[in-house]
């Protein structure tokens, strides 16, 4: 009797498997199938962006600054290229958070001696973050010519534009100091002549005036001004023009007699100044040695006008004593 319940426990347990697994089923593939489809979608998904992330990418980076490491006496004189193309490879994460701008290429030249030499540009040149890594550089070569650096002083000149008004001209500009020491590749300092200063505008001008610090302004990249500034003076006034006088007395220094006793003279000076001049306003004073020869003339005016005359010519060009 026992055995015969158990066999019907038994039988009607396994009838209710089917059943239940059905329902079971059921349950997991038909009802709210349309949540489950969208969870499905999303894990999907998010396998596929981890996935992506640790996969290696290569990207290339361009316009990567080159920066040359030169020893002191030495600098280059050619105009090598300053930048390269870089392509590097790793995660996406890992390039995503590459501060591009920050990237310098250091070439270490250091060790070259001078002459014209090809560089090889390698991965060590980079410093990369950790998990990124060099493909490839392009070019991976660079022709430098290094020269030793030489140093050496140069005349100034100041550099006008403008014109002055009519009836004015410039008589004189000072540089100071004259001299400016620069430096740079020995076949560049040397090749150079002379340096200009920043332009000075003199349009108007009708009266002398200083222009203080003007900066000297060398076009060469490839040279450095060391004293970078001068003061300028620049000297201006009324037009001058050449006049002759006939009749000027002529005078020994040693109060003998000149011969010829007169002499035409002519001068440069301020229109306006020789225009108020007459030949007795003036002599020509012969200075005289031991033995009775003329070593040079001097031109006598009146007081305040003596540094604004030149004495150009004296006719007849020579004189003599009368002992």
């Amino acid at each position: 009797m026992a055995f015969k319940e158990v066999d019907e426990g038994g039988s009607r347990w396994w009838a209710r498997v089917p059943r239940e697994a059905g329902a079971w089923l059921h349950q997991i593939f038909l009802e709210d199938w349309t949540l489950k489809l969208v969870a499905l979608l999303i894990s999907f998904g998010l396998w596929i962006a981890i996935t992506g992330q640790r996969k290696p990418t290569t990207i290339r980076l361009r316009n990567v600054q080159l920066d040359f490491q030169l020893p002191n006496d030495m600098e280059i004189s050619n105009d090598p290229r300053r930048d390269i193309d870089i392509t590097v490879s790793g995660s996406s994460d890992a390039l995503e958070n590459l501060n591009r701008r920050e990237l310098i290429a250091r070439v270490d030249v250091s060790g070259y001696r001078p002459g014209d030499r090809v560089v090889q540009l390698t991965d060590k040149i980079i410093d990369l973050p950790s998990g990124i890594k060099v493909v490839k550089i392009e070019p991976n070569t660079v022709l430098l010519r290094l020269e030793p650096s030489v140093e050496r002083e140069i005349q100034v000149e100041a550099r006008r534009e403008g014109n002055l008004p009519e009836g004015f001209e410039l008589y004189n500009v000072t540089v100071s100091p004259s001299r400016v020491r620069v430096r740079g590749p020995a076949s560049h300092v040397n090749a150079l002549q002379k340096a200009m200063t920043e332009t000075i505008p003199v349009e108007g001008r009708h009266e002398s005036f200083n222009v203080p610090q003007v900066a000297v302004d060398i076009p060469d990249q490839k040279i450095t001004v060391i004293d970078p500034v001068v003061n300028v003076r620049l000297e201006i006034g009324e037009q001058r023009v050449e006049k002759s006088f006939a009749g000027v007395n002529v005078l020994a220094n040693n109060g003998a007699q000149a011969r010829p006793p007169q002499a035409t003279l002519t001068l440069y000076g301020p229109k306006s100044v020789l225009d108020g001049l007459r030949p007795e306003d003036m002599q020509l004073v012969l200075d005289v040695g031991d033995d009775g020869g003329v070593r040079s003339m001097n031109l006598q005016l009146p007081q305040g006008i003596a540094n604004q005359v030149q004495l150009r010519s004296t006719r007849p060009t020579g004189f003599s004593i009368i002992k």
